[in-house]
């Protein structure tokens, strides 16, 4: 596993989206790579792979509706289209005319969604750890997600409930600041996971694939992910017998070495 010394964590800007402002951040210059955060997740997901890209490529990171910096109220809805039509619409913002898409884990649903919804943006795709075209085990163990989705909105149910799901994020391995508003949204996200959606969008996606993963995920099962690149087109296939669930931190030298090839041969 290679890791950079340091990671590097800018301050994010703002832009003023179709459906409302946004945070995002902007480094390097050359072919644009744009990332995708998981659930829950920001632009800070990607700061150890930032670090190791080489500064011939652009990196744009954005905060997705409910996150970061991001307000909730910017987004179209929790579903994996709608997520997408919000990052294909930045992509128009944001005067990118080309790009390689980057989503980890539950953020490849939403990137690849963005490939099939805006083609003519974006060359190719890259999914880090991401989900498949099943139910994954970290999504089984979410037993009751729709229940505890519509709790989160409810005045007498919100607070005991957020309360529940912050520990359980935190005993899962998620960063203790992730807010009560980001765990709320979080919900909502899983609970209008639609595999069938997903799998729809594997199969209409045409661009070079990148995917990675570590064998050792404990979030994501090696036969959901083999069995999705398996299905994806042609592109780079990289594995690793550990690195668990953030390979874009544990394995950030070589993945970055691997996207700035796949950028620059666009």
């Amino acid at each position: 596993m290679t890791t950079p010394v340091a990671p590097s964590d800018p301050p994010r800007r703002q832009a003023k989206g179709t459906t409302g402002p946004f945070a995002y951040t902007d480094e390097g210059e050359g072919p644009v790579l744009l990332a995708v955060h998981g659930l829950p997740g920001s632009v800070r997901d990607y700061r150890w792979l930032a670090a190791a890209l080489s500064r011939s490529v652009r990196l744009v990171r954005l905060d997705l509706p409910g996150f970061g910096e991001t307000p909730l109220a910017t987004g179209p809805g929790p579903g994996i289209d709608a997520r997408g039509a919000f990052v294909a619409a930045a992509l128009e913002t944001l005067g990118i005319e080309r790009c390689v898409l980057v989503g980890h884990s539950m953020g490849g649903a939403v990137a690849l969604s963005a490939a099939v919804q805006a083609p003519a943006r974006v060359a190719a795709l890259a999914l880090l750890a991401s989900i498949g075209l099943r139910p994954h085990v970290m999504f089984r163990r979410l037993v009751g997600r729709g229940v505890l989705a519509r709790a989160v909105d409810l005045p007498l149910l919100r607070t005991p409930t957020l309360a529940l799901l912050k520990v359980a994020f935190r005993a899962t391995g998620f960063p203790p600041q992730t807010t009560p508003a980001e765990v709320a949204h979080t919900m909502r996200c899983v609970a209008a996971v639609d595999f069938e959606v997903q799998r729809r969008n594997t199969s209409r996606l045409t661009l070079p694939t990148l995917t990675a993963w570590a064998e050792d995920d404990p979030f994501i099962e090696k036969s959901v992910l083999e069995e999705h690149a398996a299905l994806l087109p042609a592109g780079p296939r990289l594995s690793w017998r550990e690195g668990g669930h953030n390979v874009q931190k544990s394995q950030a030298v070589e993945i970055a070495a691997a996207l700035v090839t796949l950028a620059n041969a666009q």
